[in-house]
């Protein structure tokens, strides 16, 4: 049986996932918890209603509809209560102003690819391709890799954006195939990255020796970066020190924002408590780079 995989995004023109014009397809599961995290749907495996109070017209039709008490009202203002959702997500079908919604849902190989032949000729002519993202890709490797053979039988440059937390002997397979890596690089002590995302950094750093010792020409390095969190001299000292003994010097720069509030608000999650670089404070941070011969580029 041809696997299937669940996605909760296929996001077609993108300019910020790899070289030229891509599509980028967004899996969804990540074994990471990132504090800055701003597509918190991504996290889970398993699709996820999100109810956006503030596009809520008070119709009533989900209520209609929902069999597991999971719509509230409370002085006449309809809302979730996602302890009881199963995620069926008859309201969000029922939902004439996409309040309720649904993200993530179950594709096969040939659904994904019949979006992805769309912009097949932006491709060619912007030196483009396709990305797989997420969340985490390499959750479901077995949908991952069955996507990366279509494209490549298709002659399609393949991007996979990584965060490294993943099976070794599965990554050394994905780096034989794929054309490109985003590999991130969020904090080289490996205590501070637990409290950062849940989990150490070991395996992250084992897969990224074993990437950049076999093809370094196919990986490309991006920091997620935090004011006060892995902006220091410390830690970038680290990354460059690491990075140097690959002959690597260029690193993307992905600064902190909070865009995603709304989202955990729409999951019933705390949303966290994120600071934003200030223009001088990135500055700052730009420059510890540059004293330990690192090239940035802010992507």
């Amino acid at each position: 049986m041809a696997p299937r995989g669940t996605l909760y995004n296929i996001q077609r023109m993108s300019v910020h996932d790899g070289p030229g014009l891509r599509t980028t397809v967004f899996f969804k599961g990540c074994p990471l918890r990132c504090l800055w995290c701003s597509n918190p749907e991504s996290q889970a495996p398993a699709p996820q209603l999100m109810f956006f109070s503030d596009l809520c017209s008070g119709c009533g039709r989900c209520s209609q509809v929902c069999r597991y008490g999971a719509v509230t009202e409370k002085d006449q203002v309809i809302g979730r209560d996602l302890s009881r959702c199963t995620g069926c997500g008859q309201c969000a079908a029922q939902c004439p102003t996409s309040a309720s919604s649904l993200s993530g849902r179950e594709y096969e190989v040939e659904e994904v690819m019949r979006v992805v032949r769309k912009d097949a000729s932006f491709f060619g002519n912007s030196g483009g391709g396709v990305t797989f993202s997420g969340g985490e890709c390499t959750m479901q490797p077995d949908f991952l890799m069955a996507l990366v053979d279509a494209c490549q039988d298709e002659a399609l440059h393949v991007c996979i954006d990584t965060c490294g937390q993943t099976d070794p002997v599965f990554f050394q397979a994905l780096l034989r195939k794929a054309d490109l890596f985003l590999f991130d690089i969020k904090q080289m002590d490996s205590e501070a990255h637990k409290r950062l995302t849940g989990v150490g950094n070991g395996l992250i750093l084992r897969n990224l020796r074993t990437a950049l010792a076999a093809c370094p020409e196919k990986i490309r390095i991006r920091i997620p970066l935090m004011p006060g969190l892995n902006d220091g001299e410390e830690n970038i000292a680290a990354v460059a020190a690491l990075l140097g003994e690959y002959g690597v010097r260029h690193v993307d720069v992905l600064p902190c924002h909070s865009f995603g509030s709304g989202k955990y608000r729409a999951l019933s999650r705390p949303v966290p408590d994120v600071r934003e670089f200030s223009p001088a404070g990135l500055h700052v941070a730009l420059e510890r780079f540059a004293a330990q011969g690192l090239e940035t580029e802010i992507v």
